[in-house]
This record gives structure tokens, C-alpha cells and sequence, in this order.
């Protein structure tokens, strides 16, 4: 966790930028899901690095306390996104891929055990947000 937290805060001052990598890689990786999204990306932008850094926090930061109440929010949030959004769990891989890409260019620190790293922090929400679209279904 010392990896996540490192580079969390190094891409912390430029959460518009680390969104924006996302996005960038998240649809070159799969193209068929920008219609999902709104033409302008601002606030999805904004509420994609809150809940990221609101995940490592709860991970970081008295996990015992913070980890549980995070992940009924994932589950609340998966299952809003399957409803919602159709969002299926094949898209959950990319998703995974695209964070670790975007945190990766932005922090320009990198090795492979940090992106081990944020690959186990990316399985631990995308696990609770998954299993409540399973539910949704």
C-alpha cells in the first residue's frame, strides 16, 4: 500500500489530468463504451478522481473503520452503474487496465510492483462494484 499511497499522492495535485489519462486510455481500449459517457467530461472527470482517492483513503487511512463503509459505497455504486449505465462486468477489465495506465503517466514513477499495486487496490473496488451488479441482474 505504501506504492498506492506514494503515487496517489503524487497524482493528487492534478486529479483533472490522471481523469482525463483515464478516459484517453479507457477508450482506446474500448471504443464501444464513449457513448456511455456525456459529450462534455468535466464533472465525470471530477467524480471519477473523488472516488479513486476516497477509495486509497479508506484503504491508507484506519482501514478497519474506513475499508467497510467504502466498500457498501462500491456496492451502492456498482449496482447504480449496472442499472443506470448498463455497465457489464467484460467492461470491469479495462477500466482496471486504463487506471493503472493513466496513474502511471501521471505519476511518472513506476515499477512493476507498484502497478501490482494499484492492480490489487482496482480488484478490491471493482470485486464490491461487481458483485452488486451480479444482484442488479
Amino acid at each position: 500500500m505504501a506504492q498506492v499511497q506514494r503515487t496517489a499522492a503524487a497524482v493528487a495535485d492534478e486529479p483533472a489530468a490522471l481523469a482525463e489519462r483515464f478516459y484517453h486510455h479507457l477508450f482506446q481500449l474500448a471504443p464501444g463504451v464513449r457513448d456511455m459517457f456525456p459529450a462534455d467530461m468535466t464533472a465525470q472527470n471530477d467524480r471519477l478522481a473523488g472516488a479513486l482517492f476516497d477509495a486509497v483513503r479508506a484503504l491508507v487511512d484506519d482501514p478497519e473503520r474506513r475499508a467497510p463503509r467504502m466498500e457498501a459505497h462500491l456496492h451502492r455504486l456498482g449496482a447504480d452503474h449496472a442499472h443506470r449505465y448498463a455497465v457489464r462486468p467484460e467492461h470491469y477489465p479495462f477500466v482496471g487496465h486504463a487506471l493503472v495506465r493513466a496513474v502511471q503517466d501521471v505519476s511518472g514513477d513506476w515499477s512493476a510492483s507498484t502497478s501490482s499495486a494499484w492492480l490489487w487496490v482496482y480488484e478490491w473496488m471493482s470485486s464490491h462494484m461487481m458483485s452488486a451488479a451480479h444482484d442488479v441482474r
